[in-house]
Parts: structure tokens; C-alpha cells; sequence
């Protein structure tokens, strides 16, 4: 069997209704020198058998007995894959037949590395998302993909649009298989920060569908986790590389008014803003999360975020909504404090109260113990 230029990497998990769209528009593909690798991530339902259903022997099927997750399912994938090129395309999206033609095209051209498209938002019937203007006016602009900058507040990269060389992959690895949110995320800054060049095919080829089911968008406490691991592994050090102190800091004033971090405690919030700082001291991003949320003191990061904070105030960095959630934690820390007071004040009176009654009780007894004995005297 001959190699293909292409592998498409489709992943899936009870995506009967749309995997059948997705795989009907790779056959579609003006070039077709390509193969489908399809894991399968033991969905519970009918989506086995629809792609089963496609008699095209360049459609690869690999089944979990058990649900692993996307990244285990797309590390089995990229295993399986032959091609010079990895296609990247979610079981409930797809693209336009010219899509492939396109980048390849864009690849003689540029000789980049990572090659997207522009996108169509859609919504789970796959008909135009009720925000598609707006979300598209904003995904869909040139962007310098070259400069950190470009990647501080956000993805500006679809996923399902890209094509990949493999020898970047070989070069800097896979997606962290510990990553559920931000692993396609922290893959581009990963390979930016390793020196692979990004291009765009300014054209909307690629359709992505905005559903409730969608992970991305399910946990915004663990997006902002995983984007800063991201960051600190990847975009810091990069910045500092290029002497780009501005681009740190905005890095750390996205992380202050972040609203997601009024969710954590000070103290972890304190941890994050110093781990940003100084960088990870972890093997993956999983010990990393512990160590944010873990029950464990982190004097080191703790006192970085705290300096890093009173920095970004002191300088007059920090925004007004910024502030605000400083103050809250703030706010929350003293309540904490007082509610643990209180807790021990309340214990302590029960206490007392118990002890008293105790008294109370033992002071009766002798009592009825003295009547008892002075009455037995006078009988006697």
C-alpha cells in the first residue's frame, strides 16, 4: 500500500448524527491522495457502525474498549497515521471540498509548517449559529502568528481547519495527554516557541459547529488553568528569549481581570499569578493543576504572586474591573478568616455551656447526696 500525502485524523464519541457529514466531506476532497484514520473513544452510540457503513478502503477504524479521552484517542491516531501531512477534523465538523487543494497549494508557497483556514460557525442542525457575524467578523482576521502577542488572550487558531507537518509532530511531541480544555492550544505555542512557522488560508473552508456537548466551552475555570500552564511553558519563556518584558506583563494583566480567577481562593489565585511568573516546576500540566489547587503551601509561588500583584497595582496596570476582583479576594479572605474566628468563638461557648452544665449537674448530685445522709441521721 502506497503512502498518502495526507492523513485525517477524525475523532469521535457518540457523534452518530454528524460523522457521516464529516467523512462524506473528506471524500469530497478535490485532492484525494489522502487517508482517514478514525478513533473511535468507545461511544455508547450508533457512530461504529456509520462509518463502517463507508466502503473506502482509505478509511482506518480504531475502537477504545473504554472512553480515554481526546488526547489518548489522538495520540492512538498520530501512531496510526502514514501521511507527510496530518489533517486535523472533529467528528462534528466539516470543510469544503477545495479545502485540502488550498493549503497544499499555500505549502509550496510559504514552506510553512501549520496551514488553517477560516471559518463557518454553525450550529448543531449545522445550519448559520445565531452569533455567526459576530464570531466570524472576529475569528476571521489576518493575524501575525509569529508574535507572541498574537497568542496571549486567546486561540486564534481552529483546530479542525489545520494541516500539520509530521515532522513538526516528531520534533515537539504530541498534545499533553493530562489536558482536557486547551491541549490544541497549548500544541501552537508549543510549536511557536520551537521556531515552526504558521500561515492562514484566508478563505472560510472549514465549518465548526458551536454545541452545548462541546468541550472547550463546558469549564471555563479549567480553559483558564490549562492556558496558562500553556503560557508559562511555552510563551514566557519565549518572551523572554526576545526580550518581550511588555508582552509578559500583558500576559499577567489577562490573568488578573480574568473572571475565571475570582473562583479560586486567594491563595490559589496567588499560586497562578506566580507560576505564570516564574515558570513551571512540574513534569505535565496535571502536577501543575495539583499544585495551583492543592492543599499544600507554596511559599515560593505565593509570595511571587503576591509581588507580582501589588506590581501590577502599584503601576497602575490594572484596571478598574481588575481592582474590583482584588478587592473580593480580599473581601472573601478576611470573611473566611472571621468565619473560621467565629467557628472557634462558637465552639468554645459550647464547650463552656457544657462544662457549666456538667457543674450544674455534679453540684445537684451532692446536694441530694447531703439531704440524703443528714435525713438518715435523723431517724437514727
Amino acid at each position: 500500500m502506497s503512502t498518502p500525502l495526507l492523513s485525517y485524523i477524525v475523532l469521535s464519541y457518540n457523534y452518530e448524527e454528524y460523522i457521516g457529514i464529516t467523512i462524506n466531506s473528506i471524500l469530497s476532497q478535490t485532492h484525494q491522495d489522502f487517508e482517514i484514520v478514525v478513533v473511535d473513544d468507545a461511544s455508547r452510540d450508533n457512530s461504529v457502525d456509520v462509518v463502517r457503513s463507508f466502503d473506502d478502503p482509505r478509511i482506518r477504524l480504531f475502537v477504545h474498549e473504554e472512553n480515554r479521552g481526546a488526547c489518548i484517542a489522538l495520540a492512538w491516531a498520530l501512531r496510526e497515521a502514514r501521511g507527510e501531512w496530518i489533517v486535523n477534523l472533529d467528528a462534528d465538523d466539516w470543510i469544503a471540498p477545495e479545502k485540502a487543494e488550498r493549503q497544499l497549494a499555500r505549502a509550496k508557497t510559504t514552506g510553512a509548517d501549520i496551514i488553517g483556514t477560516w471559518v463557518r460557525f454553525v450550529d448543531e442542525r449545522g445550519q448559520p449559529h445565531p452569533r455567526a457575524v459576530e464570531l466570524e467578523e472576529a475569528a476571521n482576521q489576518p493575524h501575525q502568528f509569529d508574535l507572541v502577542e498574537s497568542w496571549i488572550g486567546r486561540n486564534i487558531l481552529c483546530r479542525s481547519s489545520t494541516m500539520v507537518r509530521r515532522a513538526m509532530i516528531e520534533r515537539i511531541g504530541t498534545p499533553e495527554l493530562t489536558m482536557v480544555r486547551a491541549p490544541d492550544y497549548e500544541h501552537w505555542v508549543r510549536a511557536l516557541a520551537a521556531g515552526f512557522r504558521f500561515d492562514m488560508v484566508e478563505e472560510p473552508l472549514t465549518y465548526y459547529r458551536l454545541q452545548p456537548r462541546g468541550v472547550t466551552f463546558g469549564d471555563p475555570m479549567g480553559t483558564l488553568l490549562e492556558m496558562c500552564w500553556a503560557k508559562a511553558r511555552n510563551l514566557v519563556p519565549l518572551a523572554e528569549r526576545r526580550g518581550l518584558n511588555e508582552d509578559i506583563s500583558a500576559m499577567l494583566r489577562w490573568l488578573v481581570e480574568s473572571d475565571q480567577r475570582l473562583e479560586l481562593t486567594p491563595t490559589q489565585s496567588l499560586r497562578l499569578i506566580g507560576a505564570l511568573t516564574l515558570g513551571p516546576n512540574c513534569a505535565d500540566y496535571a502536577a501543575w493543576r495539583d499544585m495551583i489547587l492543592g492543599p499544600t503551601p507554596e511559599p515560593i509561588y505565593e509570595r511571587a504572586g503576591r509581588s507580582m500583584l501589588n506590581l501590577i497595582i502599584g503601576s497602575g496596570q490594572l484596571s478598574l474591573v481588575a481592582k474590583l476582583l482584588t478587592d473580593c479576594h480580599a473581601y472573601i479572605e478576611a470573611r473566611d478568616w472571621w468565619k473560621a474566628q467565629s467557628d472557634m468563638w462558637e465552639a468554645n461557648a459550647l464547650a463552656l455551656k457544657d462544662r457549666v452544665h456538667q457543674q450544674s449537674i455534679d453540684s445537684g448530685r451532692r446536694r441530694s447526696w447531703h439531704q440524703y445522709f443528714r435525713k438518715g441521721a435523723s431517724l437514727c
